[in-house]
């Protein structure tokens, strides 16, 4: 097998995602549940926590090339997003357009923004999906959502692909009002 590191061409380095304060484990399970492997990188920055790099292919575990982190957030962020959570309580009209942006991550999630993982097989998608709702939605209930797109669904994107689109909000690269979507995808 060739590592990211024989590569030659331009490539995607990384995405740095967030978890709450006290969801670092619930962060680390969801990770795995994606299959992927966890490197601490020892790495503390301005931050409470080490960060941690996230691997897509667990036989490669390059900290710096086709990784994702994970971090605590800062206190900048967790000030804005607990403004907006209140703003969100106390205005119907945008609470409204806040559940109307969720349910469409939710049911329809092309451009939506996200980030995608790639996946060998359809079976590890499938794989994938069966570690999550067993493992993590009973915890998570309302706050995880997954859809496959099969090849044989009407709405899928194309003939030849599976898709699952993770919405949740405990990792984000954004906000954690808004959520995240993270993409399974595979040509089967």
């Amino acid at each position: 097998m060739k590592s990211i590191m024989e590569y030659q061409g331009k490539l995607l380095n990384h995405v740095e995602t967030l978890y709450r304060p006290g969801e670092r484990e619930l962060a680390i399970e969801l990770a795995l549940a994606l299959g992927c492997a966890i490197t601490d990188t020892g790495f503390k920055g301005d931050g409470v926590d080490t960060f941690l790099a996230v691997h897509p292919n667990p036989e490669d575990q390059n900290s710096q090339n086709n990784v994702f982190y994970m971090s605590q957030i800062r206190p900048e962020q967790l000030a804005v997003e607990a403004r907006l959570k209140r703003l969100s309580e106390e205005e119907s009209d945008f609470a409204r357009l806040l559940e109307n942006y969720r349910v469409a991550a939710r049911t329809k999630p092309f451009g939506v923004p996200h980030f995608a993982l790639r996946y060998l097989s359809g079976r590890d998608v499938e794989d994938a999906a069966e570690r999550i709702n067993t493992s993590l939605k009973p915890k998570l209930k309302d706050r995880l959502h997954l859809r496959i797109f099969r090849p044989e669904d009407a709405d899928a994107a194309g003939e030849n692909v599976i898709q699952g689109f993770l919405y949740q909000d405990v990792i984000v690269s954004g906000s954690f009002l808004m959520g995240q979507l993270i993409e399974m995808q595979t040509r089967p």
